[in-house]
Parts: C-alpha cells; structure tokens; sequence
C-alpha cells in the first residue's frame, strides 16, 4: 500500500525558498509601483500650480497625468494581490512546516464549530452515513482540545468549511463507492503539493470574515428585484440629461450666465432631490444588505478563479471545479460594484444628486447577483467542501506513515501496525487487528496502563479517518465499512438524572439491539458494566459478551479485566490477547505491544507499592488477595 505522501519534507523545503524570493521579487515590484502612483498623481495636481493662462497645455498635462495616474493605480491593485497571495502561501507554508515532522499539533481551531445561520448543503453526494453519538465523538477524541482529531486535520481558513469538516468526521461514509470516490479526491490533492498550497493560500485571504462571508450569503439569499416609484431603470437613464444640464450650467457660471447657471443647478438638485426621496427607502434598505461584504465576495472570487484553474475535471473534484467555476466570472465584477455601495460622505451625496449613483450601484449589483443567486450560493458550498478535502488531504501528505486505507469487498478490518494519531511518532507503538467473517470479537486483558484503552481508540480513529476518504496511520489497512458505536467513558449524566452506571447500560444496549442495516457495527467496549458491584459487573458482562458473540456479522473489541470473560473465547469467533508490563528497578515498564492469550499478571497493588504506600497498607491487601473467594479472584486488578 503507498504512503500518502513522498518526501514531502524536501520538497516542502525546497518550495519554501521559491516561495520567499517570490514573495521578495513581488514586494518590490509593489514598492516601484507604489512611487509611481504617487508621482503620476503629482504630474495631476502640480501643473495648476504653474498655471500661467494657458489652459490647453495645463490641462492637456494635467490630462496625461491622469491617465497614468488610473493605469498606474490599477497595476499597483494587481501586484498588490500576487504580493498578498505570496504571503498567505508563505503562511500555508510555515503552517505546513509545523506538521511535516509527524507532530500531531493544532494548526487552526480545536473547537467543534457551531451551526450556521444560513446552512449550506453540501455538492457531493455522501450516500448513506452513519451518525456518531456524544459517546463516540468523546471516547475518540474527535474534539477534544487542546488536540483532538477534528483540530489535527483542520485546515480551513472559513467557518462554511470547519463546519462541513465537522460533518464530514460526524457523519462516516458507509457506502464504499463514495468512499473510493472521495479517496480519489483527497489523494489527488495530497499528491498535488503545489496545487494544495496555492488554494490553500488563495482560502486564506477569507479568514477573519467569516461574519462578512455570512452577511454575503444573506444578501445574495435575499436580494430581490426592487419595485421603486419610479422605477431603478428610469432613474438610471435619467442621469443623463441630469449630468448633461449640470455640465452646461457649469460652464455659464464660468461666463456670463453666472445666475442663469445657479439657478440651473439649483433646479436640477431640487428635481433629483425629489425624485430620490421617493425611491430612497427600498434602496437603502437594499444596499445596507450589501455593504461590508466586499471583501468576503473578493476572497471567494479568488478561491473560485483558483480551483476553476487548478481542479481536475473528473471525479468529485470535477463537480467542484464546475460550481465554483460558473461562480468565478461573476465575483470580480460583483465586488467591484459591493465596494460603490461602501461609499458616503458629501462626494457620494453630490454624485447622488447629479447622476442618481445609488441607482447605478443598486442596478449594477442587481444585474450581477440576481441571475447567478445558485451559481453564488452552490459554489460557497463547494468552497466549503474542497476545505474539507484540502484539510484531509493536509494530514495525508504531512503525516510520515499515512497511508490509504483499501477497501475490501468481504466483512473484514484489518490493521498492520496501526498507530494512534494524536500519540507522537517517537511515542507512538504499532499494533496489528485483525477481524473477518470467522474471527469477529477480540477480548483484550492485561495490565492497568498497558495499552488496552488505547489500542481500542486506535482502531476507532483510524477506522473514523478512512471513512471520511483520508488516510490512516498504519502500514496497513483493509476494511469494509462499519457502524461505530463505543462505550469507553461512561459518564454520569445529571442534566437526564443518568448514573454512571445508567449511562453505560443504556450506551452498551445500542450493541445488544443494533439498529438495522447491512453494514456491520464495530463495538468498542472498555470495561463493562464497570459502576456496579463486581458480582453483578461479572455476570452482565458475561451475559453480554455471550450474546455479543452470536451477534452476526458485527465486530467487538472488549478490554476487560475479568477473566471471567476470557474464557468466553473459542479460538475461533472470540480470541484473546493481551497487553503486559515488566517490573524493572525504576519500576513498571511497559512495551505497549498487543500478543496472543489472555493476561496472567497483576499490576494493582505493585503500583502501590512503588508509589510509597506504606508497608502495612501493601501487607493487609495482599493477604485480602490471598483469602479471596473464587469469584472475587476472578477479578484481575
């Protein structure tokens, strides 16, 4: 099986040079750019200081001055934005450089994010999934912080995006053509590093307005054609014959008509006056929705003309590509006209009075939003859900060891030497799994702290990343999908009057009685029936477990330290392994390495001793030990 990446630490080096003298390279271009606005702006303003009478050639360098000023402002916005795109991808790239090592750490935010006003369904086509519980999402670790899974694949730079991870790790595939499907997707943008970094880098220009991105999608979502007395359009062709008739009554002030000229002017101010205050509420109204956004529809843009560039037109990236795509030619156009609506002051009230401007932007913005409402609104979707393609594909090319994980036509889970994601490499100890149709249960003894729990999360973590379509850390993994139920951390839960040991009654009752379906579950079990009495914990456990093993075709991982219920192993349906430990002279030492049979050691009250329990407390426990009932010593500590 390949590993989800290749060499990516040299390569991510390499492009970080490339990236820097770049970014320099553009900065000064910038720079040059910036002294030359200001200079054209100065070959405007400095004539008319020298004004010596002759108005053809002052206004005639005034006028060339002016045309340079305008293309030299609007080359300086364009290598503004290549110099801004160099330095978010210098960001992309320290963000990257901080995971190359294997490292499992936070890059953006652990928290588990909370709906959306405005929700956004999702373009690709999941197919059918599983719903994971409170319990599971708190046994795996899935956002717990400061690290949890959800903030070790997080890499979106929008809430739209965090929120479709979120849904993507709540939700597991269960069909495995969607799942192969969405494989194809992430390792494409795992094996692009390039491509990876430059819409990673182009999503970063959104972070920080995600309130902006919200208003955004309000204002397309509700912009509606505007029924005003009189009509937008009327007033638009009425800025004509109003900027004309200004223009002359400006010209008599400046001759011999200066009171036929005010008087002009005068009477155009009151007509257009009037015939604003008419149309002003709706168009106020309309361009509040749409202030502030400008920003939020420039990132899109960004994102949009990105991935329509850089996608490959085939799979689920393919349908990615074709939404954002037919939103990209709208959104430069759109921002420009949001940024007319940001405007104020007396500049933009004589423009109002003269040529009806909110008028032109209300029409403006119409025109552009109206007629592409799906197009805006399908394609924030798809940006949502290329995050999240880009934030699984992140973790495939930047965690040494990933691998994806192949699919198996036959009931099977099979791990070679999986380790648990959020463990550090140098910490991290491979163990191997392995179920099918034959071998469905393994029941785990051994030692407190010897690796019993965590090899349970292991498997459910890595189970849970390969049905989101990324990768897992192991050498190996061939699996059919499953349906995750877990109960190792039962909780007491006082909001639902739950004990302890309600709680885990009624988590372990969802593997008793599986809700129906073809796809087999995987039952993660720590410690049954652990907040009762050891008699009762004995025999519910025990009747449990029978029944669990006469569950076809669903799949069990019990850690337990009964051994009452290791001997419910046949070598056949049920076997048992376990974890141990060696007492050295610093004390116990463990390997963390799973093996074959059932446990025989006892670690309790070694513990105690090491810990500096005094003598007697250790002597009164081990002779409690020595004359237990047979049942009781059942028990393993």
């Amino acid at each position: 099986m390949e590993p989800a990446f290749t060499d990516f630490q040299s390569w991510l080096g390499g492009f970080h040079g490339a990236a820097r003298r770049h970014r320099d390279e553009w900065h000064r271009r910038e720079s040059t750019w910036s002294w030359t606005r200001l200079l054209t702006f100065v070959i405007v303003v400095l004539p008319w200081f020298f004004y010596n009478g002759n108005v053809p050639l002052t206004g005639g360098i005034a006028l060339v001055g002016l045309i340079a000023f305008v293309a030299s402002v609007v080359r300086h916005l364009r290598v503004r934005a290549v110099r801004d795109q160099a330095d978010r991808t210098l960001v992309i790239i320290a963000e990257a450089q901080q995971r190359a090592a294997g490292e499992p750490v936070t890059i953006r935010s652990a928290s588990r994010p909370a709906d959306a006003e405005d929700v956004l369904h999702s373009v690709l086509d999941p197919g059918p999934t599983w719903p994971l519980t409170d319990q599971e999402r708190d046994d795996l670790d899935v956002y717990a912080t400061p690290l949890g899974l959800f903030s070790l694949l997080n890499r979106t730079s929008t809430h739209l995006g965090a929120l479709r991870l979120r849904d993507a790790l709540d939700h597991p595939l269960l069909a495995a053509a969607h799942i192969r499907a969405r494989q194809e997707s992430v390792r494409w943008l795992a094996q692009q590093h390039a491509a990876r970094m430059e819409l990673l880098a182009a999503a970063a220009q959104l972070r920080g307005h995600d309130a902006e991105l919200a208003q955004f999608i309000r204002a397309v979502r509700e912009t509606r054609a505007l029924h005003t007395r009189p009509p937008i359009r009327v007033l638009r062709w009425l800025s004509i014959p109003t900027f004309l008739v200004t223009v002359v009554a400006l010209s008599w002030t400046g001759g011999g008509s200066a009171l036929l000229g005010l008087l002009l002017i005068l009477a155009v101010l009151v007509v257009s006056s009037f015939l604003l205050a008419l149309a002003a509420g709706p168009m106020r109204e309309f361009l509040a929705l749409w202030q502030s956004v400008g920003w939020a529809a420039r990132g899109y843009g960004a994102v949009a003309q990105t991935a329509a560039r850089l996608l490959p037109a085939d799979a689920e990236l393919a349908q990615l590509r074709e939404r954002l795509a037919r939103a990209a030619p709208v959104l430069p156009s759109l921002a420009r006209r949001i940024a007319w609506s940001e405007s104020g002051g007396i500049v933009h009230a004589i423009l109002n009075r003269i040529v009806f401007w909110d008028a032109h932007v209300v029409g403006a913005i119409l025109h552009r939003a109206l007629p592409h409402r799906d197009e805006l609104v399908t394609g924030l979707s798809a940006l949502a859900d290329l995050e999240t393609l880009l934030s699984l594909a992140c973790y495939a090319a930047e965690q040494p060891g990933a691998v994806f994980p192949r699919l198996s036509d036959e009931y099977r889970l099979q791990l070679a030497s999986g380790r648990h994601p959020l463990i550090p490499p140098a910490e991290a100890v491979g163990n191997s799994l392995d179920l099918d149709a034959r071998v469905r249960t393994w029941i785990i003894t051994g030692s407190n702290m010897a690796g019993k729990s965590t090899f349970l999360r292991m498997t459910g973590a890595n189970v849970l990343l390969a049905q989101c379509g990324g990768a897992v850390l192991a050498d190996e993994m061939c699996w059919a999908p499953v349906r995750l139920i877990s109960d190792l951390r039962a909780r007491d839960n006082l909001a639902r009057h739950e004990s302890y040991f309600m709680a885990e009654v009624r988590q372990l009752r969802r593997m008793v009685l599986p809700p129906a379906g073809p796809t087999p579950i995987l039952g993660l079990i720590d410690e049954p029936f652990r907040g009762t009495n050891s008699t009762e914990q004995t025999a519910a456990s025990v009747a449990v477990a029978r029944h669990l093993l006469r569950s076809t075709p669903h799949f069990f991982l019990l850690a337990t330290h009964d051994r009452a219920l290791t001997e419910l192993a046949d070598g056949d349906s049920a076997r048992n392994f376990h974890f141990r430990e060696d007492l050295g002279s610093h004390g116990l030492v463990f390997d963390y390495r799973i093996r074959s049979g059932p446990a025989h050691t006892r670690n309790a009250l070694r513990i105690l001793e090491h810990e500096g329990y005094p003598e007697p407390v250790i002597r009164d426990a081990h002779d409690r030990v020595a004359h237990a009932s047979p049942d009781a010593a059942r028990v393993m500590e």
